[in-house]
């Protein structure tokens, strides 16, 4: 179980933390420069007192096995009795890593088996605090976090990976830039859409998807264009709800497209996810039984169909893909993936190798391969 303070201002509950569990050495695992532009620098100051405090910040922005490793050794010199993570999706990420890998005792040589053993993990690692300061990934209250070695990336996925305690303090996130509010926002609302319609949701993704949905919908571009204050509050709520979504179901096939098009073509993880989850409400409206990978039907998926169609205030699913697109562009997002593939002449087959199969098959309906090329060209 996790335990959450959530509202403006809820960064003061680190005092009360660091006090419950007597933490005389911290360890912060913060971004290069967020850390100071966020204002989680000098606001945390304060609640850090006379603690004992290492910081840990220089890593990459998607988190690798190196970066993994150079944690670990940290901790194991600096022994902390708290770990704070206070960033965006990468910073929480490479915290959970390290705190549980440097909680097992793992030679050198055998850290690159481990990431696909998350069955040996047999125990929880310190006390850990996940506080966002994007208002996206969800990371916060997710039990899995992803690492890449080489140039492929995995995800870890474990019970203890989930943070023991998470703040989401939405004053931490307004003063990010427009174009990563945008990003981070439709991170959320994919997150939120995937979870809705996965083969893995339960009643319990959906209720926080749903919410998740109807928040972002009616706050996004405020949130974005005009930085209202409450506005932005919401989508920092919204993150979570969605993240709390995904925790159950993971993600589906526009998630299993993303990560190549991040990778090859340098485009960040929101705005990835964004270039083709508009294109999969009519992908995922050409099925039958036989087509369907959700056992639970054809009548289930059909229901479920509909209810997001309602929550989108639209009558079918060209609709709800052109108000998709109208959104990224109200937001400032390029909107046309094939524009921009063609503009970075990539062979597609390297895009074609990097998609995540196991996304793949939560999706509700199966994908063919052309369907994906299509996405593409």
């Amino acid at each position: 179980m996790q335990t959450e303070f959530i509202g403006k201002n809820s960064l003061n509950n680190i005092k009360k933390i660091i006090s419950d569990l007597d933490a005389k050495k911290i360890l912060l695992v913060t971004g290069k420069d967020s850390y100071k532009k966020s204002g989680s620098e000098k606001k945390l100051f304060e609640s850090l007192g006379d603690t004992v405090i290492e910081r840990f910040f220089d890593f990459e922005a998607n988190p690798n096995i190196k970066d993994v490793q150079v944690g670990i050794g940290i901790i194991s010199s600096f022994k902390p009795d708290l770990i704070i993570a206070i960033g965006g999706g990468s910073v929480i990420d490479i915290a959970k890593l390290i705190n549980i890998f440097a909680a097992h005792v793992i030679k050198e040589k055998e850290i690159y088996e481990f990431v696909n053993k998350s069955e040996s993990v047999n125990k929880p690692g310190l006390p850990l605090v996940a506080i966002p300061t994007t208002s996206g990934t969800g990371s916060e209250a997710t039990h899995f976090a992803v690492v890449y070695i080489g140039n492929k990336k995995y995800s870890f996925a474990h019970k203890y990976v989930l943070p023991d305690f998470s703040i989401i303090d939405p004053s931490l996130s307004y003063s990010n830039p427009a174009y990563i509010k945008a990003c981070s926002g439709f991170d959320a609302l994919s997150q939120a859409i995937e979870s809705f319609w996965a083969v893995g949701s339960t009643e319990e993704s959906r209720g926080y998807s749903r919410e998740a949905i109807r928040i972002i919908l009616s706050s996004i571009e405020m949130a974005v264009v005009e930085s209202d204050e409450k506005s932005m509050d919401r989508m920092s709520l919204a993150a979570n709800l969605a993240g709390k979504g995904i925790n159950i179901s993971k993600t589906t096939a526009a998630h299993a497209v993303s990560y190549p098009i991040t990778k090859f073509l340098d485009i960040p993880h929101g705005h990835a996810v964004a270039l083709t989850l508009g294109s999969f409400f009519v992908i995922n409206s050409y099925y039958s039984e036989s087509q369907l990978n959700d056992v639970r039907g054809i009548d289930y998926f059909d229901n479920i169909s509909k209810e997001l169609l309602n929550l989108f205030d639209c009558s079918g699913p060209k609709q709800a893909s052109e108000k998709w697109s109208q959104i990224m562009t109200n937001v400032g997002l390029e909107t046309n993936l094939k524009s921009i593939f063609r503009k970075k002449n990539i062979d597609y087959d390297l895009i074609k190798k990097e998609i995540n199969l196991e996304r793949l098959n939560n999706n509700p309906v199966k994908v063919n391969s052309s369907q994906i090329e299509d996405l593409f060209k």
